[in-house]
Parts: structure tokens; sequence; C-alpha cells
């Protein structure tokens, strides 16, 4: 009995202590959203303006081409939940903060970065970013709980050694760059319109609806109160999704920005869904700018837009 449990212990032990090595060095793979951190942290006291939102600006919006001192804090798949609470975190230490341009996609108020949806998420953005409405002490360990998640990306870095982060020294990621996109990208167009319709379908009370309408005038409210002024920027989307996509979803989205806009005097909407001056070469995919074409051309064209207010 002894050595049947001196070897559970030793193996026990060794267990942990795999578990803990791996997890140290899951730490130390860079990421998108630690190097967020770093970049905002390191700028809280000379920024004056913020890009913020999911893949449409992360790598749409080229601060290089709007304004000095802007950084694009956008993250790939990151939705209004997590917007909010990044900006409730630092908008206190942003002392010459005075734009933020919030990125709003054709999902974006079906979409929520929540358990029932995205659990990585919010463990990431717990263990990465400081950021966190639960209190579940076991989310700090990223291993026990994204598993397979967690395997790959620490294969991806230390087996294969490729590089885990693409974002330039102002954030824009440039995984997204033109030579990069896929040859056949048009034929998927309209498996990508019918994808980002059916997070609206599943939200067939509305409650998320308007749980993220919610979240666009506290972020408003918010915004006011600091004498900041809130851009809410629909950036362009392919001429054909634009010309395949729901086009009651679209009105809803139009119909909640339009509410926000109404209410608080410091918003204002900048609509591109269906801008006719792009066209493939501006895309990397249906509803993606291209980081290194499209990108330049959309920042520079909205400069135009709000050039006396930056």
């Amino acid at each position: 009995m002894r050595k049947f449990l001196k070897y559970v212990s030793i193996y026990s032990l060794s267990l942990i202590l795999l578990i803990i090595g791996m997890e140290y060095m899951l730490r130390r793979i860079p990421n998108p959203l630690s190097f967020k951190k770093e970049l905002i942290e390191s700028h809280t006291q000379d920024t004056k303006n913020l890009i913020i939102g999911s893949s449409v600006v992360n790598c749409g919006i080229n601060p290089v081409y709007l304004a000095d001192s802007t950084y694009n804090l956008a993250i790939s798949g990151e939705w209004f939940r997590f917007n909010q609470l990044l900006l409730e975190k630092y908008i206190q230490q942003m002392p010459h903060l005075k734009n933020i341009f919030w990125g709003i996609c054709f999902h974006s108020l079906w979409s929520d970065d929540s358990e029932s949806t995205d659990e990585s998420s919010i463990i990431n953005h717990k263990i990465y970013m400081g950021i966190s409405r639960t209190e579940d002490k076991f989310h700090n360990v990223e291993l026990l709980y994204l598993g397979s998640l967690s395997l790959r990306k620490w294969s991806k870095y230390y087996i294969q050694r490729k590089s885990t982060v693409h974002c330039d020294s102002l954030g824009v990621d440039h995984s997204y760059d033109a030579n990069l996109k896929e040859k056949n990208w048009r034929e998927d167009i309209p498996y990508l319109v019918r994808n980002q319709h059916r997070p609206m379908l599943a939200d067939t009370d509305g409650s998320l609806y308007r749980a993220n309408i919610q979240r666009m005038h506290q972020m408003a409210q918010l915004c006011q109160s600091k004498g900041i002024t809130l851009y809410l920027v629909m950036p362009p989307v392919h001429p054909t999704y634009f010309k395949l996509m729901d086009k009651k979803q679209l009105t809803l989205i139009r119909k909640a920005v339009q509410e926000v806009t109404l209410q608080w005097k410091n918003v204002h909407s900048l609509d591109y869904f269906g801008d006719t001056r792009f066209n493939d070469d501006d895309f990397y995919d249906g509803n993606h700018l291209s980081s290194d074409i499209g990108a330049i051309k959309f920042t520079k064209l909205l400069k135009e837009d709000v050039s006396t207010d930056l």
C-alpha cells in the first residue's frame, strides 16, 4: 500500500510540475491581447485617438494615415462586452484622449464574448489583459480550461516556430495583407454572408441585440463624461457582400446606431457599408479590408470625413 501511494504521489507531483511548466511556457508566447495591453499601457499619457472593435478595424484602420498619437487596440473576434471593459479600464489613465473610433461589423450587434458562446475569449482577456467580470479563479489556468486550444498554441510557437502576433507598432494586424489572401476568396462571399447572418437568427427574442445597444449607450455616456467624441464606424464591405447581405439585418444595425447618435451629442456615425469607392484590390476577403492596401485608402477617406475633429 505504501509503495502504491508512493507511486501515486510521484505521478501526481510529476503531473502538477508538467502543468506548471506548460502554463509557464504558454504565458511566454506572444499574443494579440498581451501585445495590445502593453501598447496602451505604454501610451496612456500621449494617446489622443483610439481605435477599438473587432477584426474589421483591427486590419482596416491604420493610425499612420489618421492622426498623431493614434493607436489601434481592436482585436480580432472581440465584441462589445470587452470593447466596453477595455475602455472602462483605461479611460481614466488617458488625460489627452479626444476621439474613439469604434468599429462595427455586420454581426456585431448579435455577437458576444460570453461563456455560452466563447469561453476562450473570457479566459484570455482575464489572463492577458486583466479584464474580467467573473471571479472564477480557475479561469487563471489556461491549460486546464482551454485544453487542446492551448496545446495547439504551444505547438505553433515552440514546435512549428510560427509567429503568433502580426501587429505593427501602432496595433494594425498585418495578417490581412493583400499578398496573404486566398486565391478564390470571392467565391466564399455567399457563405460568409450566410454565416454572419446566423447570429441574428439565433437571437430569437432580440435580447442580445438590445443588450449590445445598451452597451453602446453606456460607452457613449462614459465618453461624454470625459469630453470624448465617439465615432461608430461601419467599414466598407465588398460589393458582392453588400448585395447579398440581409437587408433586415442592415436596417436593424442602422436603427441601433441612429438611436445612439440621436441621444448623445458626442456620438457620430460613419457608415461605409455600401461605399462604391472600394473594389477587389482593397479587400482581403468579403468583409475585411487588406491591411496594406484597402486600410490605407479607407483611413485616408476617414480622415477627410472627421479632419476638423482630429
